[in-house]
């Protein structure tokens, strides 16, 4: 896995704080998720290959984790608000 940067870090540790992250809709293959900041982002955790993916442009140009996934994580309780 990339480390995240502290900035990225940062901003999804305030977003998972702050109660930005909500559980939209789950299926048998995916969860969705809406995570909202300065703009609306949706974040999609895929079961069967576990990943994400989130419509920001962040994670459209370099396809590395962004604060909208980390948010995320935080959230199901997959990564340490000290990671």
């Amino acid at each position: 896995m990339v480390e995240l940067s502290w900035r990225t870090k940062r901003k999804g540790f305030w977003l998972f704080k702050q109660g930005k992250v909500r559980k939209d809709v789950e299926t048998s293959k995916r969860v969705y998720f809406i995570v909202s900041g300065d703009k609306e982002h949706s974040v999609i955790f895929d079961k069967t290959k576990k990943s994400y993916t989130c419509d920001c442009e962040y994670f459209s140009l370099k396809l590395k984790d962004c604060s909208h996934i980390y948010a995320v994580k935080l959230f199901l309780g997959v990564a340490d608000e000290g990671d």
